[in-house]
């Protein structure tokens, strides 16, 4: 019985060393992820597509982004980058020359755009009501009642937000 016991002892005490190994372990891998700031100056957003020109013509028609960019058949491939004014955040459409098979986005799917004023709001919400878009039902009710919802050629959603998002502190 006493060696039971002294072994049952030695397996707690190595537990216990090795739990707090990797308490110190994890302690360390926060401290190094807090030290690390992010130096990215831009950022983009790609997906494929099989209706380049017709995703292409909605975001710059509708939502007033430039095209910063662009290439053809590279190895298969046509791209258009698309940017805000100030271009440090983008959005890049690709198409294969052979138009595969692509997944169906789903309904929360969501590119979300905030103005900052409710003119500028309003405005945006004539413009796609001019070029003939309709809105359509957001899938999370959150949306509903402070933005409009719209889907692009793709069927991706495209959320036009009345204010302004500020994260949390």
């Amino acid at each position: 019985m006493k060696k039971i016991s002294k072994i049952i002892n030695l397996v707690s005490v190595l537990f216990l060393l090795i739990l707090i190994s990797s308490c110190s372990s994890i302690s360390t891998q926060n401290q190094l992820i807090n030290q690390y700031e992010m130096k990215a100056v831009q950022y983009r957003i790609a997906r494929p597509t099989n209706n380049l020109k017709e995703v292409v013509s909605f975001y710059k028609n509708a939502l007033g982004l430039e095209v910063i960019g662009s290439f053809e058949n590279h190895e298969g491939y046509d791209g258009v980058m698309l940017g805000l004014p100030d271009k440090t955040y983008h959005l890049e459409f690709t198409q294969h020359i052979d138009k595969l098979p692509l997944p169906e986005p789903t309904k929360e799917n969501l590119l979300i755009f905030y103005y900052d004023s409710p003119q500028e709001y309003e405005k945006v919400i004539k413009k796609f009501t001019q070029l003939g878009l309709e809105p359509v039902e957001p899938e999370n009710p959150y949306w509903k009642n402070k933005s409009t919802t719209y889907e692009d050629p793709d069927k991706w959603r495209i959320v036009l937000f009345n204010g302004v998002y500020t994260p949390y502190k």
